[in-house]
């Protein structure tokens, strides 16, 4: 076998928990810091390379990463690693329950309401943090081995549509079991040459936020324990990347009990265990011997052949911009900014307690960018991010950053020719969530706060959904798929 045709596989993992009293990311009413670990914060790097091409995939124990973090880190490990940033796909779970690290929104590093000191210490994490990553891949690369891959699919119900419409027609966030949901558990299995295994990379499409606005606990949430379970069992290394799953989430929510945490991972990682062991990495035929002993015997057994580790490692990216709706008049914006002025100036003067106060400052924030915006002539805005398609045979990883609904990654596993497709939302960036048209029309969570969460002038556009998917239908094409 030449060294041209040989595929390599390294896989490494570092511990990421920050100190105690950090702000956690996700839930913006939660302003006090953590008081604990549930469980250690990781990070995970599988790398695959063959003489032309190298593939780099995290799985971070993290809501995200803003977008210039994030390129930071592409370019800072592919310099190091000699590969193209494009090829690295840096996954995060979307734990609600890790340290902020998506700067100046969520409670991150700069946002408001934050003080000094936690800044500069959220700063020096962020630092840290990235040279962790880099080192972390560096091992991961410097181990890698002759390696094999081959992919499956199972299923699992342990997600559910997360826009649920009340008795009022107003669109909660709770459980919408009519609504579009993707139960697949999507596994790609990476061994050595003689079939033992090195690593697994498992994907769901459901929101990491089965424990709730009450606890203070590091913990990467469900994700934690679906590597657990699968690495207990298989003895692979697992990573675990977040689908679409901007509508989607787990049918335990926001929960106080951690019982619930294990009980979703556990759903998801006994079947990615599952299907783990049905995939068979070494090429092979199927032998059948007649035999005799008191019975007539049909014997059949694997009969390994020489082949190539792999024949296609290929990465490709594209850019993609969503425009926004149009910006309020200059009247309208004015109205909103005074409105949430007064709220924060009410709540301040009733001595409110910060879960209520720094809402509204969000709110108030954000308004006062758009009246500056608006004012300075800007009438709409878009968004422009990058998106990844890694091709490894017949298998396809597609990622993309922010929060995509789980009807784009569908779409994109529909279009998608390869045999086995895997769709990685949070994927080398956070920056907004990616609607639906229906969505976009009947409102909710997605196109209302989380505007001022993520501090974005106006929602996307109604065609936000088909822009992104057909802008995944041009990597397919670049990849043969």
């Amino acid at each position: 076998m030449g060294e041209e045709m040989i595929l390599s596989a390294g896989v490494a993992r570092v511990d990421i928990t920050p100190p105690l009293g950090f702000r956690m990311q996700g839930i913006v009413r939660r302003t006090e810091g953590a008081t604990g670990v549930e469980s250690p914060l990781s990070a995970t790097v599988l790398v695959l390379a063959d003489a032309e091409t190298k593939v780099v995939i995290f799985d971070c124990d993290l809501l995200g990463f803003d977008l210039p973090l994030a390129a930071e880190i592409q370019a800072t490990v592919a310099e190091r690693l000699g590969t193209e940033p494009h090829c690295i796909a840096l996954g995060c779970t979307h734990t609600h329950n890790g340290p902020c690290t998506i700067r100046h929104v969520l409670g991150g590093p700069h946002d408001i309401g934050c003080p000094a000191e936690q800044r500069a210490a959220q700063e020096a994490y962020v630092v840290h943090l990235l040279a962790q990553l880099s080192d972390t891949a560096a091992l991961a690369d410097r181990r890698r081995q002759p390696a094999r891959c081959a992919a499956g699919r199972g299923e699992v119900q342990a997600a559910v549509n997360r826009e649920e419409k009340n008795d009022d027609g107003k669109i909660l966030v709770g459980r919408n079991p009519e609504g579009t949901v993707d139960h697949s558990v999507d596994v790609l299995r990476v061994d050595d040459l003689q079939g033992q295994s090195i690593a697994v990379l498992v994907g769901y499409a459901a929101h990491p936020v089965v424990m709730g606005m009450n606890t203070y606990l590091f913990s990467p949430d469900y994700p934690g324990t679906v590597r657990r379970i699968v690495e207990d069992v298989t003895g692979a290394t697992c990573l675990f990347l977040t689908g679409a799953a901007g509508n989607q989430a787990t049918w335990s929510f926001l929960q106080g009990d951690w019982g619930e945490k294990e009980r979703m991972g556990g759903l998801v990682g006994c079947e990615a265990a599952r299907v783990f062991f049905a995939i068979e990495t070494r090429p092979h035929e199927v032998v059948r011997e007649v035999e005799a002993s008191l019975s007539g015997l049909a014997l059949y057994h694997k009969e390994f052949v020489d082949g190539p580790s792999h024949r296609r490692l290929q990465a490709v990216t594209a850019t993609v911009t969503v425009p926004l709706q149009p910006l309020p008049s200059l009247m309208e914006a004015k109205n909103i900014l005074q409105e949430a002025s007064a709220l924060v100036q009410t709540l301040q003067s009733a001595a409110a307690p910060m879960t209520k106060v720094y809402p509204a400052q969000l709110v108030e924030r954000w308004a006062k960018g758009v009246l500056e915006k608006v004012a300075s002539g800007i009438e709409r805005e878009s968004l422009s991010f990058d998106i990844v398609g890694f091709r490894l045979d017949d298998f396809a990883l597609m990622g993309m950053p922010g929060e995509p609904f789980v009807e784009i990654g569908l779409a994109v596993k529909a279009h998608s020719k390869a045999l086995h497709t895997m769709f990685a939302g949070y994927c080398n960036g956070s920056l907004a969530y990616w609607p639906t048209a229906e969505t976009v029309a009947q409102g909710g969570m997605a196109v209302s706060s989380s505007l001022q969460t993520y501090n974005i002038a106006a929602p996307p556009v109604a065609e936000t959904a088909d822009i992104i998917v057909g802008a995944f239908d041009g990597v397919l094409r670049q990849l043969d798929f």
